[in-house]
């Protein structure tokens, strides 16, 4: 089985609904919105997500992120093998708007963060092996997925699968991409200072 968990928000369109037509029914997927009623905290969320979850494939889904139906039954497939390998990774990042510094923005996120430093954000839509879950994430207000890409690479290097991952330009239309793209190398920076999380958070939510 393969397990999808969304950690919804109140703000995300309905491009993660996109993904998951044809699939609510599906014998072999199981799908967990995990809403901020159950947890306000993204970690807490993906934590709850896993835990309820069954699948021997688990994707966290990012909500503002699309994935077409090849790519999910491709982890179907996954699922289903009869000698499951143990891995991890991420989709192909592209934006669902076109500008030069968004295409920069997602060949850094494929070809250097995720191939070369083994960090798979979120919008990536991030699957994995369940083995390969050994503790929850620290609840933390922001970089959960940095934290559970360290993990993971430990054990093994994530893949880069080449079906796109669509995701939400919303915050670089809304705040400027030249002003959003300067926010996003503040923060990790901060992360790499350790400075609280909710600080950071707040200035991103900004």
């Amino acid at each position: 089985m393969l397990s999808i968990v969304i950690p919804t928000d109140n703000g995300e369109n309905a491009l993660f609904q996109k993904s998951l037509q044809g699939f609510e029914n599906h014998p072999e997927v199981e799908i967990l919105p995990i809403s901020l009623l159950e947890a306000s905290l993204r970690a807490e969320r993906l934590n709850i997500g896993f835990h309820k979850s069954k699948g021997e494939v688990v994707l966290f889904h990012h909500p503002r992120t699309y994935l077409p139906r090849e790519a999910i039954d491709y982890l179907i497939e996954l699922s289903c093998g009869n000698e499951l390998k143990v891995s991890w990774g991420g989709f192909l990042h592209q934006f669902d708007k076109k500008h030069f510094l968004l295409r920069f923005i997602s060949w850094y996120s494929n070809f250097i963060r995720l191939k070369r430093e083994g960090i798979v954000y979120l919008d990536h839509c991030i699957f994995f092996d369940r083995r390969l879950w050994q503790s929850d994430l620290k609840l933390q207000y922001i970089f959960e997925d940095t934290e559970l890409s360290q993990k993971f690479r430990r054990i093994t290097w994530p893949v880069l699968l080449q079906y796109p991952a669509i995701t939400s330009a919303h915050r670089f239309e809304k705040n400027g991409i030249v002003k959003q793209s300067l926010l996003n190398q503040i923060l990790k920076l901060g992360y790499f200072l350790h400075l609280p999380s909710s600080l950071l958070f707040s200035l991103y939510q900004r």
